[in-house]
């Protein structure tokens, strides 16, 4: 019962701030303070039928909110939405979704502390159910590059299975003799067992920098989230996104690119029941569209 508790607080601990910005502050001595605010909203729907049976969905949604709040001056409020949903042949091929929020003080100067917090799951590689949440701090170096650092706590539960009717009781213990028989993977009936839960460091470099008189913006970030208790457990994320600005203010020509490398499963065979293939190491995705900012 306190976990449930704490983890329902969680949110609205990080939230409060937007409360903070949209309160008018009192402009009898002081002149109140400027903000930006900025909001993104992407949907796409696909569907081929005949040769090809396709179905796609994504929906995506951004809002980044930039000002003083009370004393607290230059911070950021960041909420951001995403939702993946794909099918072919009547097998889900995407299905992940992420919701991140970040509260970031003195997000434009050389040093900020930042709140985090991310809910997500990908079931495409057996991952249920993440949430993570915790402090950090960033340091601005030079021509927009930057690190950063978070203490996450982190609550996963990873899809696990049956295999020769020895139960997994824990998703942490993922070895498993998995033989290629016949032409098909030998395998079990897979099971949900219980989330696990521990720390994660979190180390960010990045460079965000504009060229071409700010018309070309490019945003490369590079995670590596290794477990506190175990650095052999660790993620690896590439992020890059080229934004190109067009003759319209509010519309540009988006690249992005991103590379997630997961060692739960590098060298170790663990079966999608979905497909009966083993799962894959690393993820790959590269995407080419136009957005357009409120």
């Amino acid at each position: 019962m306190k976990q449930t508790v704490k983890y329902g607080l969680l949110p609205i601990i990080l939230i409060f701030p937007l409360f903070i910005f949209s309160q008018d502050s009192d402009t009898s001595n002081v002149e109140e303070s400027s903000r930006e605010s900025y909001t993104s909203v992407d949907f796409s729907y696909s569907r081929d039928k005949g040769n090809t049976d396709l179905d796609s969905r994504y929906y995506g949604f951004s809002y980044t909110l930039i000002g003083d709040a009370g004393p607290l001056n230059d911070t950021e409020f960041l909420i951001s939405f995403n939702r993946s949903d794909d099918k072919l042949d009547g097998l889900p091929f995407t299905d992940d979704q992420s919701l991140t929020l970040m509260f970031d003080v003195w997000a434009n100067q050389k040093y900020s502390p930042f709140l985090f917090f991310q809910k997500s799951f990908d079931n495409i590689v057996g991952l249920q159910d993440r949430m993570n949440y915790g402090i950090g701090g960033k340091a601005r170096l030079f021509k927009g590059f930057s690190v950063s650092y978070a203490f996450l706590f982190e609550r996963e539960d990873y899809l696990a299975y049956d295999y020769d009717s020895t139960l997994v009781a824990d998703t942490s213990s993922y070895y498993y003799d998995v033989e290629w028989e016949d032409g098909f993977w030998t395998y079990g009936d897979s099971v949900e067992v219980g989330p696990n839960e521990f720390f994660r460091h979190s180390i960010r470099p990045k460079w965000k920098y504009k060229f071409f008189d700010d018309n070309v913006l490019l945003d490369y970030r590079f995670y590596y989230k290794p477990r506190v208790d175990d650095v052999n457990d660790y993620l690896l994320e590439h992020e890059l996104k080229i934004s190109i600005a067009t003759f319209y203010e509010a519309l540009s020509i988006d690249l992005n690119y991103t590379n997630k490398f997961n060692s739960r499963y590098d060298e170790v065979s663990i079966i999608n029941d979905e497909t009966g293939m083993p799962y894959k190491a690393v993820d790959e995705n590269i995407s080419l569209g136009v957005s357009f900012a409120l």
